[in-house]
Parts: C-alpha cells; sequence; structure tokens
C-alpha cells in the first residue's frame, strides 16, 4: 500500500514538470509598465519592458528582455537602457493564478542628457551627457492571471543589482502588464 501510495505522489509530482498542453504555443511575448526605484538616484523612474520567451515545459522558461527606465534627476534627464537573459521558475496554483520567479543578467547602460539645477555636493552628475555601462543580475518574483488560453495578466517585483559602482545604483522596479501566448 505504501508504495502504490508512493508511485501515485510521485506521477502526480513529476505531471507538474510535463510538458505543456498542446493548444498553444511555448512561446510568450510580454510587455508591462510601472514604476522603479533607483537607490543612488532622490526620485524615482519610470519603467517599461517587453519579454520574449519560451516555456521549455509548464515550470520552466527562458526568456530575453529589455528594459528602460526614463525620469529626470537634478533637473536632467536619466534614461537606463537594460538587456537581459532569464530563467523563469513557474509554479501554477490552478488554470487561473501561477507565481513566478526569474533568476538572470544583464547589461545596462545609463545616459544622462541635460543641465542640472543643483551644484555642490548634493549632485551625484553635475556634468552633462555622462554615462556608463555595466553588468548586472537580476531577481524577480510575480504572480501571473489567466484570462484565456492566450492573454495573462501578471504582477511583478524586480531587483536589478549591478556588478560594478554605477551611478544608479540598485534598481527594484514594480511592473503590470500582460503576456500573450501564442
Amino acid at each position: 500500500m505504501q508504495k502504490t501510495l508512493l508511485l501515485i505522489v510521485a506521477i502526480s509530482s513529476a505531471s507538474a514538470f510535463a510538458d505543456i498542453s498542446t493548444d498553444t504555443s511555448p512561446a510568450y511575448v510580454n510587455i508591462n509598465t510601472g514604476v522603479a526605484k533607483v537607490y543612488n538616484l532622490p526620485t524615482g523612474s519610470w519603467i517599461g519592458n517587453i519579454n520574449a520567451g519560451y516555456n521549455i515545459n509548464r515550470s520552466f522558461a527562458l526568456e530575453a528582455g529589455y528594459n528602460i527606465l526614463a525620469s529626470s534627476q537634478f533637473g536632467a534627464n536619466v534614461t537606463t537602457n537594460i538587456v537581459d537573459v532569464a530563467a523563469k521558475g513557474t509554479i501554477p496554483f490552478s488554470d487561473l493564478f501561477s507565481l513566478y520567479g526569474r533568476a538572470g543578467i544583464g547589461y545596462g547602460d545609463n545616459s544622462w542628457s541635460g543641465t542640472t539645477n543643483t551644484t555642490g555636493s548634493n549632485c551625484i552628475l553635475c556634468n552633462n551627457n555622462l554615462s556608463s555601462n555595466y553588468g548586472l543580475a537580476l531577481v524577480g518574483l510575480g504572480g501571473s492571471f489567466s484570462l484565456n488560453k492566450h492573454w495573462d495578466l501578471r504582477i511583478e517585483d524586480t531587483a536589478y543589482i549591478p556588478w560594478s559602482n554605477t551611478y544608479t545604483g540598485s534598481i527594484n522596479a514594480i511592473t503590470f502588464g500582460t503576456q500573450y501566448n501564442f
């Protein structure tokens, strides 16, 4: 009896990692928008991102993304571009709701333009047209709500952690968006 019960549990557990259903393609794309806290700068930032991914199975996917952050700091325009690749693990709690986590690496580029309205030690970037490039890690946690077999709503909290000193420092972003499953 114990062996039978153990076999049933093992088969049930393995089914969570089985291939996704064949009624949709394993490819997806999502677009998101939200707000970000840029830790070395005094004000927050708008963030927009797009990710394209491929579900290896129901619980694991690989994806690539592009993120843009735009804000005004000290009166200057600040733009951060991040390109990343990530592995995504998903725990489907039902056909309607899933939790997921993402971890990956990326490349960031900060651009600064305009004239700052602050002088002295309070201004991190008092020169025009400064920029920096850096590698970074990303970790994220989110939830996905299925509307139908093709459309999902998603909310995610992501941290971007640079590997070197940058003008922006670490970034924490909360985004909301939609995903299309092909």
